[in-house]
């Protein structure tokens, strides 16, 4: 029975329309929502933080990162309040996107992941395969990937 679902969402298309599905499965079984974000690490040595400081440059802001989450949580938050869910969560995380997407699912212990099957992912997902298949591979419940 699925009780507990983990919607990803990073802002793509996709995922938009997995948040839509993910919204409309969990309200036909009357299962609590969790909409999850993850923010990717990102971190400059001090020593390029104060050369950068020092020349002016503008650097990487984690709280700029942290304020988009909140942004795309918020967006699907109202598209499944729309889709009439009521017990639904948000929250994000900083770390390494699939993994963290997994161990999230396990600490919630969803019955299912909802992901897209492509997200704002960048060169290393060409290289290294897409976070929605890294999701499939590690997760230890189903995982819904939508197109």
């Amino acid at each position: 029975m699925i009780k507990k679902i983990l919607i990803a969402v990073d802002g793509s298309k996709h995922a938009m329309k997995s948040v839509a599905i993910g919204a409309e499965i969990a309200k036909s079984l009357e299962a609590k929502v969790l909409l999850f974000h993850v923010v990717k690490p990102y971190s400059l040595p001090d020593s390029l933080k104060s050369f950068a400081k020092a020349e002016h440059l503008a650097i990487f802001d984690p709280e700029l990162l942290r304020k988009g989450a909140q942004y795309l949580l918020s967006g699907a938050m109202d598209a499944a309040r729309a889709a009439g869910l009521k017990d639904v969560e948000m929250e994000t995380e900083e770390g390494p996107i699939s993994r963290s997407i997994v161990e999230r699912a396990k600490s919630y212990k969803a019955d299912m992941i909802v992901i897209g099957t492509r997200g704002m992912g960048d060169l290393e997902g060409m290289l290294r395969g897409g976070v929605s298949h890294r999701v499939e591979t590690l997760a230890k419940c189903p995982v819904l990937v939508v197109k």
